[in-house]
């Protein structure tokens, strides 16, 4: 049947605007946890990724904080980290984000963790990242226990192709319309861990915080400040990419031998 202009019309916009709009993921997998103020090595590191920072815990977290409520939302400020992949699989589907969530509180808390992404702009977040549409992801709210907690997010394909040069990813929480039971001042105390060095890829010693709490999905040049602490310790927080079709990294099989006897 043939279908009036106005229809096809209304068809396109709403497969465009279904483009556009933030991605669900699904839940999160736990894959290590680590205690703070207890600097060690973890056994995440795999074969196949671009960016890989999620082994040498620092023993330290940085918390987002100023949580405001924005309707029914509890949510954070967002957090980012420079990160430059080692360009082998540039335009391929990432498939799996590994990143850490950081607790400094007394108990477990249940938020939900989004992420975002941008491409730089002269040391700085810019352009939000768009290739091939706009790439953000909100999982399911998860509890996290005290201290950092390195988790992943399984991703569809051809929704977020890999970058091959220096880009940001950035992470914001919020208690998911008020359903997790989550406090303003427990949501304050929600962040991301600090790793370094990178066991692939690199990162400089520099991290930017939002001005304001929000999910800033599809925003660009958002306002906010660079800050790190000195080099002691090192602001990298840690992520890790993993696309289709990768080579394998050159030290991952020494690597995962020499955590199991460590």
């Amino acid at each position: 049947m043939q279908r009036s202009i106005p229809a096809v019309l209304a068809a396109m916009l709403l497969a465009m605007t279904a483009h556009a709009a933030e991605y669900p993921a699904g839940d999160l997998v736990v894959e290590e946890h680590f205690d703070l103020g207890h600097p060690s090595r973890g056994t995440t590191f795999v074969d196949v990724v671009q960016y890989s920072n999620v082994t040498n815990f620092l023993g330290q977290a940085g918390a987002n904080g100023g949580a405001v409520l924005q309707g029914a939302n509890t949510i954070t400020r967002l957090a980012a980290d420079d990160i430059t992949p080692n360009g082998t699989s540039t335009g391929l589907d990432v498939t799996q984000v590994k990143f850490s969530v950081g607790s400094y509180n007394t108990g477990s808390v249940t938020c939900r963790a989004r992420i975002r992404f941008w491409f730089d702009n002269g040391g700085v977040p810019g352009a939000y990242y768009n290739v091939p549409a706009n790439v953000g992801f909100s999982f399911n709210p998860l509890s996290f226990a005290p201290g950092v907690t390195v988790v992943t997010g399984n991703i569809g394909p051809g929704l977020f192709s890999m970058p091959g040069t220096l880009f940001w990813a950035g992470i914001t929480f919020d208690d998911y319309n008020g359903t997790t039971g989550a406090t303003t001042v427990e949501m304050n105390r929600m962040g991301q861990g600090l790793f370094d060095p990178p066991d692939v890829g690199s990162s400089a010693d520099i991290a930017f915080l939002t001005s304001d709490a929000g999910s800033f999905f599809g925003v660009s040049d958002i306002a906010g400040g660079l800050f790190n602490f000195g080099g002691a310790p090192v602001v990298n927080f840690g992520w890790e990419f993993t696309a289709v079709g990768s080579t394998p990294t050159t030290k991952s099989t020494w690597g995962r031998l020499r955590n199991l006897y460590r």
